[in-house]
């Protein structure tokens, strides 16, 4: 059978998990640096184990269960989020870094998109149109947290492309010219699983790349800015956690 046609009880076999039992959230992260990232966010759990899937990690904050994931790229993103999209996990957060379309977005500012647009050649299977609404009410929630941590952030349209390689400064120069605030390789394709499934989806990027100016990674930051980057990153994830327990306390309610 395809993998579209599976039924939430196969996954929670493949899981070993108990029928109706599922993650309060999903954080998922796309980074090429895997290993740092994934003992970076599992440190902030407990009772962390790795599922019978490779790099899907649960664990515990307090009463919260959590599903880990550092998926780089649309195409690995919607594995781990239609598995527990479908098996009723009602939050999805997809947390990372960014580049910045708009020039007025310097890095460590976090964009957390009212919605996304889809250019990466996956979210056209989950949603069937290319701008995708995330959770407004999530989203502005997030904002707020992050702002009492003096961390900027921003909601403009966010566009989720195909790859971190395939973009010239005249496809950036398009993509502002669109009003497309920022770019990155997950979040629309996410989002439209959690559209297709019923979830709830939050975005938490981090500006690293001005690609207003011409700047990608390889360029270095200034002392200020590497500052702020980390910063920001290192909020991301308790972010997505007080999201999940936001969640997980009005279904309980």
């Amino acid at each position: 059978m395809a993998i579209l046609d599976l039924t939430a009880e196969t996954w929670h076999r493949a899981l070993g998990l108990p029928q109706g039992q599922h993650p309060d959230v999903l954080v998922l992260e796309g980074t090429w640096w895997r290993d740092r990232a994934t003992k970076s966010r599992l440190a902030h759990l407990t009772e962390v184990r790795e599922t019978a899937f490779p790099d899907i990690f649960l664990g515990r904050d307090g009463d919260l269960t959590v599903a880990y994931c550092c998926a780089y790229g649309a195409a690995r993103a919607v594995e781990p989020a239609h598995v527990f999209a479908q098996m009723g996990t009602p939050l999805l957060v997809q947390i990372g870094t960014c580049g910045g379309i708009d020039a007025r977005l310097d890095p460590g500012t976090v964009m957390v998109p009212d919605q996304a647009v889809g250019r990466d050649g996956v979210s056209h299977h989950y949603h069937p149109g290319e701008t995708i609404a995330l959770d407004r009410d999530l989203s502005t929630t997030a904002r707020a947290h992050l702002a009492t941590q003096g961390i900027a952030t921003t909601n403009g349209t966010h566009l989720t492309w195909p790859s971190l390689f395939a973009q010239s400064d005249a496809i950036c120069a398009t993509w502002a010219d669109e009003g497309l605030a920022t770019v990155d390789m997950e979040t629309a394709a996410v989002a439209a699983v959690a559209h297709h499934f019923g979830a709830r989806t939050v975005a938490l990027l981090t500006v690293w790349d001005a690609l207003a100016s011409g700047k990608s990674f390889l360029d270095p930051l200034t002392p200020a800015q590497t500052r702020a980057l980390a910063r920001s990153d290192a909020a991301l994830f308790q972010t997505a956690l007080n999201l999940g327990r936001q969640v997980a306390l009005l279904r309980a309610a």
